[in-house]
This record gives structure tokens, C-alpha cells and sequence, in this order.
């Protein structure tokens, strides 16, 4: 027979029960716990390519992890948000979303079209979002490459789909990352530092199964079921390495692959491995001797005609649509002469050139009579 004593009084056992957790809590905390390190990885390089975009010095604290319904998203937000939704298409299967506050969204577009960061919009126009888009683009692209580092596989996303939404209006409704509306999303809140300019906020949502998969494949890979630094790789810089093609719907879409540019001495083909008869009369010993002649090399990214007009209207922040598609390749020239197209990437600090096609030895030499 027990004593009084011996009895747990009621607070002791709330205490106690509330102390157990079941597995599927555990798991929460875990997963909750690895999309916080993953996701202050990846977006801290992404935040990093950003900076380099808009010239800013772009700080981003550790983000806050928390889980909500799909259903609940947009009642915790009022007004306009720019929301950017990025799908991964290889590597790993599904989507999250990007929700930036006006206050953000305009400092960046602003930004990227060269005024005043501190000017107000009325609203966000169709240029200012496409502004946005693109460095949504730039640093998501850099983001997804730095995951792709981390789980030690190639991951192809589509471009950032950018939309301006307004949460004041009942009938918006939250691009759909879930088809379950009672299904739960991985919440990720970043506190941003614009060096000089604000500090401000921007969410992250990420379906609870997407998180889960990710959880997994670490625990492939590292062998561990919870954050533990001392396995964990570090933060670090990565290289924009993103290449489009389309998809069979004829979509753009980015791939996103592992490691950084590797640059090396373009070896060009030797004129005895032709693949199709070459003009007549060409003098081969002659052209040794034009082997030391520096030649004047150009990437052209695009052209546009425009008239007298349309060039005495342009002015700071004006934007200039040309020829070129998303994605297409450049053209290179030497001294003027179409010799090959490539691709653009970043080096360090610096533009550079992937040369994806060399024009045909026979156009090659056309050029030279």
C-alpha cells in the first residue's frame, strides 16, 4: 500500500507527460532542426550572390523554423507580397515559396533599376517585378546549387515563377506547393540586414514531405538523424553554375549542377580532322604565319533597333528588351567574325564566358578570304 507521499501530485505528472514526447515529435524536432542549418546554407550563399547583384552588403540572421497548415499560409499575411515559387525537378521532387514584404520588394527592385533605394512605389509595376524576378532568379539559382553541394547530387529547379499577390483580397489564394490544404508546411522566417538601408523580413515555406525527403537523404549521406555540426559541412560561397534548356513542353528550365567552374585553355580543332570538304585554294603554311596576330574578342549578349526617339527617351533605370531569348546562347566574335556561342557564368567577382559551340570549321575558314 502506498503512502500519500508516494503519490505524483497532478503537476508533477503534466510535467512529466509533457516532458514525453511520441517518435512523430521527435521527428518534427529533427526535421525542424535540419531545414534551419540547410536552409541558413543555402540561403546564406544566396543572400551572398544577391549582395553582389544589388552592391549591397546583405547580412541574414540564423532563420526561425515553425510548422503551419497549408490552409493557415496567407492568414498570417495582409497587403501585397511579392511570392516567388521555385520547383525542383531532379534530384529532388517538389516546391516552396519565397514571400517578400513591399518594403524588401522595393528596395530591391529599386536596386536593380538604379534608383534611389529609399524612393517609394505607388505599386510595383510590371518592370519592377520583373526586376525582382530576376534576382529571385540569381539567388535561388545560387541557393540550389549550395544544396546540391550539401546532399552530393545534381538538382535541376524551373526559374522562380514571381507574382504579386494581395492577402487583403479573400479570393487569393497561395500558389499551390501542398494539394492538401490540412497538410503541414515547414515555415522558415529570415531576418534580413540591407547594409545602410533597412532591416526587414522575408518567409520561406517548404512542404513538411519535401523537408522529410531531404531529412533522409542527409541521413544517406552523413549518417545522422539530427544536426550535428561537428558532420555538418561548412557554410561557404558558391559559384553560379546555372544552365537552361527546355524541357519537352518547351519550358526553360535551369540546371543546377554540382561543383564550381572549372576553366581551362579552349582547344581548338586541328585542320587535318575535318569532317567536310574545306574551300579551295586555302594555304595552310600561310596561316601559320597569322598565328601570333592578337585578335579583338566580343560576347555579344543581344541587339535591338530602336529609333533617334526612343534613344533621346531613355534615362536612368530604363530598361532595353533585345533580341536575345532567356537562356539562348551568345554569340562570340573575333574581330567581328562569328566564331563561336557559349554561355555566362561568374567567376569570383568576374563574368565569364562558357563556350558551349564552336562554329563550323567551314565558316571558320569563309571568313578568312
Amino acid at each position: 500500500m502506498l503512502n500519500n507521499n508516494e503519490f505524483l501530485s497532478q503537476k508533477e505528472l503534466d510535467k512529466l507527460l509533457k516532458n514525453t514526447k511520441s517518435s512523430e515529435e521527435e521527428n518534427l524536432d529533427q526535421i525542424l532542426d535540419i531545414m534551419g542549418e540547410i536552409a541558413n546554407i543555402t540561403m546564406g550563399s544566396g543572400t551572398t550572390t544577391l549582395s553582389t547583384l544589388l552592391r549591397r552588403k546583405i547580412e541574414i540572421e540564423y532563420p526561425e523554423t515553425s510548422i503551419v497548415k497549408f490552409k493557415n499560409i496567407k492568414t498570417n499575411f495582409k497587403g501585397e507580397h511579392v511570392v516567388a515559387t521555385v520547383e525542383y525537378k531532379k534530384g529532388l521532387y517538389g516546391m516552396n515559396t519565397l514571400v517578400l514584404p513591399a518594403n524588401l520588394t522595393n528596395i530591391i527592385a529599386n536596386l536593380m533599376l538604379g534608383k534611389d533605394p529609399y524612393e517609394t512605389m505607388e505599386e510595383i509595376d510590371e518592370i519592377s517585378l520583373s526586376a525582382v524576378a530576376e534576382a529571385m532568379n540569381q539567388m535561388m539559382g545560387t541557393a540550389a546549387t549550395a544544396l546540391s553541394d550539401f546532399l552530393k547530387t545534381t538538382i535541376e529547379i524551373s526559374p522562380p515563377k514571381t507574382e504579386l499577390l494581395d492577402f487583403s483580397d479573400p479570393n487569393v489564394e497561395f500558389p499551390p506547393i501542398e494539394t492538401d490544404k490540412e497538410a503541414y508546411v515547414i515555415s522558415i522566417k529570415y531576418k534580413v540586414k540591407i547594409s545602410g538601408i533597412a532591416e526587414t523580413v522575408f518567409w520561406q515555406f517548404i512542404p513538411l514531405k519535401f523537408a522529410n525527403t531531404i531529412k533522409m537523404r542527409m541521413e544517406e549521406i552523413y549518417g545522422i538523424s539530427k544536426v550535428d555540426k561537428k558532420k555538418m559541412p561548412e557554410k561557404k560561397e558558391s559559384v553560379i553554375n546555372t544552365n537552361y534548356f527546355n524541357d519537352e513542353k518547351g519550358k526553360a528550365t535551369s540546371v543546377i549542377k554540382e561543383g564550381t567552374v572549372k576553366v581551362r585553355p579552349v582547344e581548338f580543332g586541328e585542320f587535318e580532322k575535318k569532317e567536310q570538304p574545306l574551300p579551295e585554294g586555302v594555304d595552310f603554311s600561310k596561316l601559320e604565319l597569322l598565328m601570333d596576330v592578337p585578335l579583338e574578342i566580343k560576347v555579344e549578349l543581344g541587339s535591338v533597333r530602336m529609333t533617334l526617339r526612343e534613344i533621346l527617351d531613355l534615362h536612368e533605370g530604363s530598361l532595353i528588351q533585345l533580341n536575345k531569348l532567356a537562356g539562348e546562347p551568345l554569340d562570340i566574335y573575333a574581330n567581328d567574325r562569328l566564331i563561336a556561342r557559349g554561355e555566362v557564368v561568374v567567376i569570383d567577382e568576374n563574368f565569364g564566358i562558357r563556350v558551349t559551340e564552336i562554329v563550323s570549321l567551314r565558316e571558320r575558314i569563309k571568313t578568312l578570304k
